[in-house]
């Protein structure tokens, strides 16, 4: 029969800096799951959609992505019906966001 120590035997070859970075990482809590919008809500979020690319209105955007829910404040240039994508320019940088993946928009005043 094998005796593993499993891993106590490599912990005396690991720094103390090691060791707490490999412990936030197993601590890090588990990936979101996306929320089901109404059909309700997303047509009013393609209506504040529409209406915001013709005022030009600083917007701000939450979007789920990778298990995790990511704002983004910007103006959006330009919504594509055929990839279901919206076009936002930050400051500098142009993301495109699919729309399916937008769980809140947000007006904001400038």
């Amino acid at each position: 029969m094998v005796h593993d120590r499993g891993k106590i035997k490599w912990a005396s070859l690991m720094l103390p800096e090691h060791v707490e970075m490999l412990q936030d990482f197993f601590s890090e809590e588990p990936p979101k799951e996306k929320p089901v919008l109404s059909e309700d809500y997303v047509n009013e979020m393609e209506s504040t959609v529409q209406q915001v690319i013709h005022t030009k209105q600083k917007v701000r955007l939450d979007y789920y992505q990778y298990g995790s829910f990511n704002p983004i404040i910007g103006h959006i240039i330009k919504m594509h019906p055929n990839e279901r994508k919206i076009t936002v320019q930050e400051a500098s940088m142009i993301s495109k966001v699919p729309f399916d993946n937008i769980v809140a928009i947000e007006l904001l005043n400038e």
